[in-house]
């Protein structure tokens, strides 16, 4: 394997990337503003995103390896599809780690050195090469843990500090944020991750206030009678 098959490949396939890039802003705003139920859309995404990676990759013999190793990733994904295990919920995640974890995937998102004279925060190897994807998709589970499924965010862990290796021997430098990722999603999975305290909900103190919330909610339901509300003359018909 060498430094320009790998960019022969992204360079093949910037097509397929600026769609990824689309693909997962999309997502990533209904993730930003439903925050729940959308763990079958994610996973859905990173299926396609490592599925196509390993289509890529498994096209120069040099770089089937790596192509194996995004297939596997591919499938643990579509289990999730299937079957989802983990839950997309940041309420327990300190806001230090979703700041860092932020930074490695936004590194990830604009993969430097690949795409040419484009954009690389449009046109990095997201989707066809392995770097970009996992730091991308580790980021996001190290995000939600401990409410990852395990057996996915392992496979991550330990792939990213693998791919790491091999991106040091290929580029330097750009292989720390991929042991970053993985060092701290094994942390996390050790128990070593500290968990955000539950924030509680303002509570109502005074009968007025409880009064106020009761006539806030909108029911089609008739509720108590409120003094407050002017009624409207009805006329009866005699």
């Amino acid at each position: 394997m060498s430094s320009a098959e790998l960019h022969a490949i992204a360079q093949r396939h910037l097509a397929l990337a600026g769609a990824h890039h689309l693909a997962l802003i999309v997502i990533l705003t209904l993730l930003w503003t439903r925050r729940r139920g959308m763990e079958r859309t994610v996973a859905a995404y990173f299926t396609s995103a490592f599925a196509t990676a390993a289509l890529a990759l498994l096209t120069e013999s040099g770089t089937r390896p790596l192509g194996a190793v995004a297939a596997a990733l591919a499938a643990l994904w579509a289990t999730e599809v299937v079957r989802p295990r983990g839950t997309l919920s940041f309420e327990a995640t300190p806001r230090g780690r979703l700041a860092a974890m932020a930074l490695l995937g936004l590194f990830g998102f604009a993969y430097p050195g690949y795409s040419g004279e484009l954009p690389s925060f449009l046109f990095s190897p997201m989707g066809v090469l392995l770097p970009p994807s996992l730091l991308v998709a580790t980021a996001l589970l190290n995000c939600v843990a401990p409410r990852s499924n395990r057996l996915l965010h392992w496979a991550h862990a330990v792939s990213a500090g693998a791919i790491g290796a091999v991106v040091v021997r290929l580029e330097g430098w750009t292989a720390v944020p991929l042991f970053a990722v993985s060092a701290y999603a094994a942390a996390l999975l050790l128990g070593r991750g500290r968990i955000a305290a539950p924030r509680d909900p303002a509570r109502e103190t005074t009968v007025r206030q409880i009064r106020d919330r009761m006539y806030s909610r909108r029911t089609l339901l008739p509720g108590p009678h409120d003094p407050r509300r002017r009624r409207l003359p009805v006329r009866r018909r005699r």
